[in-house]
């Protein structure tokens, strides 16, 4: 049988063998496995949070920093709201978890260097912090997780003052405590903390001052 493929037609079918070769050569891009791409978005959130408020953050903006789809992160939230709502409970952990070790460190005063490590971490995560005590999510969310973990939070405060002030003005004391170092960290975060307003006293110099009194008129 006389064989009719042209010189042309063999070049073509070669050129087309060695495309579909070159095609099952190239490896897909590396996907994310499932849980990572969740993670990845909660630390891709908590770094856009230390420049924006948490109402311009996106999870289109997030995709296309993490250089994922833009449906993607609808795999693991359901909207914005879902995501900073997961990143701030985490933040309550992480949150409670730095108060827990500073007191639990061998030394004098665990009231005290709680009340340091709360300023502390309020330096070291401004916007976080913003989203946990700063902002309508805790209203908003309708978060179970979230919510019990910042009551938790306020508990640690609680316990921390339960048989150090009399039963019926621990509730107030608390708040008290509470309102002096939130006041300190959103004072230090405005740049409000230094200059004219400062005169030589330091945030840690009122909580000191502030454990003070506290005990003192227990």
């Amino acid at each position: 049988m006389t064989n009719n493929i042209t010189p042309y037609r063999a070049r073509q079918v070669k050129v087309m063998a060695n495309n579909i070769t070159a095609i099952k050569a190239v490896k897909p891009a590396k996907a994310y496995h499932h849980g990572d791409l969740r993670e990845a978005l909660m630390a891709a959130a908590r770094e856009a949070l230390e420049t924006q408020a948490p109402e311009t953050i996106t999870l289109k903006s997030l995709a296309v920093r993490l250089g994922v789809s833009q449906p993607a992160p609808y795999r693991h939230f359901d909207s914005r709201e879902a995501l900073l709502a997961a990143v701030a409970a985490e933040g309550f952990v992480r949150f409670e978890a730095a108060l827990t070790d500073a007191k639990s460190e061998l030394a004098d005063q665990p009231f005290e260097r709680a009340c340091l490590a709360y300023l502390e971490f309020g330096r070291v995560n401004r916007g976080l912090y913003r989203l946990m005590f700063a902002s309508n999510l805790l209203r908003t969310a309708g978060d179970g997780a979230l919510t019990r973990a910042a009551a938790q939070s306020f508990d640690f405060l609680l316990r921390g003052l339960k048989g150090q002030v009399p039963p019926d003005r621990l509730y107030a004391t608390a708040l008290w405590v509470w309102a002096t170092l939130h006041g300190l960290v959103m004072l230090e975060a405005e740049g409000l903390a230094s200059g004219p307003m400062r005169s030589g006293a330091s945030a840690g110099d009122v909580v000191r001052r502030m454990v003070e009194m506290l005990f003192q008129n227990s």
